[in-house]
């Protein structure tokens, strides 16, 4: 049974140009970061430009548990010998973070709510289903909070918000997804995750989560794809489509036990 519908956030209830905000965001960091460490700007932003990479890849071995923040700030560590963890340094970069980053938005960014988005995750609440913001945790909670208030999302009640400091994964990994619904009590079977990237909000490989796609193209694992405008208009149909897809993977399975 349906009980659940997970968001990304970036160009899924938020339209936003991520690679001018992610640019303007390291650009700002590594200013900040050369500053406090003593350190030559250009060689900052390399170090933070790898770091994240590396933890957007899921760089590290499977038996590393450590949060995203911890794996950031241990590698920021080693790269640069700032310490992030430092009371002193962990302000300023929360200053930042709620006070400067707010105003960043502007007319290459372009932040904006998204068509659909508020009126969709009203309708799914108003049939009792439980609504959570998984967007993807290489950001910490400020800098995910400060997108979330572009988009006019702050107050609604999501279940669960992913970030760096609760999540050990980024997507597409499965541990991520299946951890983060873990926490909120559910099962795959039970979930669907509405997204726009086509390589990160589909697990990979599949662990048995449905995902909707209201990006650009048409990707053959989606259940449904359309634009978050049409989603609240079309979700009988999702629905439907939801039940159907597990009808037919069950019916699967239980071929290939019979012919095993």
């Amino acid at each position: 049974m349906l009980k659940a519908v997970l968001f990304d956030m970036d160009d899924t209830l938020l339209d936003i140009n991520l690679s001018a905000f992610i640019a303007v965001y390291l650009r700002d960091m590594a200013q900040l970061l050369g500053d406090v460490g003593r350190k030559n700007h250009l060689a900052a932003f390399a170090a933070l430009t790898g770091i994240m990479l590396d933890l957007n890849n899921n760089a590290r071995p499977d038996d590393d548990h450590r949060t995203n923040r911890v794996f950031f700030e241990d590698a920021v560590r080693k790269r640069t010998g700032v310490e992030l963890a430092d009371p002193i340094v962990a302000d300023a970069f929360t200053f930042y973070e709620r006070e400067i980053l707010p105003r960043r938005n502007d007319g290459i960014i372009a932040a904006r709510p998204r068509a659909g988005a508020l009126e969709t995750t009203a309708m799914l609440q108003d049939r009792g289903l439980k609504v959570a913001l998984l967007t993807n945790p290489s950001f910490s909670p400020d800098c995910i909070a400060c997108r979330m208030s572009w988009g006019n999302l702050l107050d609604i009640p999501f279940e669960l918000v992913t970030h760096m400091d609760n999540s050990t994964r980024c997507k597409p990994s499965p541990t991520y997804y299946l951890s983060s619904i873990e926490r909120m009590g559910l099962q795959p079977h039970e979930v669907l995750m509405v997204g726009n990237d086509a390589k990160r909000d589909f697990p990979t490989p599949d662990c048995g989560i449905q995902t909707v796609f209201v990006g650009n193209g048409r990707p053959v694992r989606a259940t449904w794809c359309g634009s978050m405008k049409d989603f609240a208009a079309s979700f009988n149909q999702i629905e439907e489509r939801f039940y159907e897809r597990q009808e037919r993977e069950l019916l699967d399975i239980v071929q290939d036990v019979e012919h095993a």
